[in-house]
């Protein structure tokens, strides 16, 4: 049995003890190659909590909202919403925000 030192066995094993072939990321070594079927959900969860704290700076606050057919028509008939762009999720969200900054600040 052969002796040797502790910090060889990742060169022995093939391994780097480096940050060689790294991202540095906020004092984090993230590898730059996955392997195959290797998924990150940290960089998705990463964006949703920079967003949040970006719209906690801005004072803002994200909610959902359950609209009426009638609240719709009411957005259509004011022309916050164009009658074509009525069935898209979207659109009436950004015509439901033009109002309310309109109608309640």
């Amino acid at each position: 049995m052969s002796c040797f030192d502790r910090r060889e066995l990742p060169k022995l094993m093939g391994e780097s003890t480096s940050n060689e072939g790294s991202a540095t990321t906020d004092g984090n070594a993230l590898p730059n190659r996955d392997l195959p079927g290797v998924t990150r959900f940290k960089a998705a969860a990463a964006k949703r909590v920079q967003a949040h704290r970006s719209r906690r700076r801005l004072g803002l606050r994200c909610l959902t909202v359950r609209v009426s057919d009638h609240i719709v028509r009411h957005l259509i008939s004011s022309g916050y919403l164009a009658l074509e762009s009525r069935e898209a999720t979207t659109s009436v969200a950004i015509a439901l925000e033009a109002w309310i900054y309109d109608n309640v600040t």
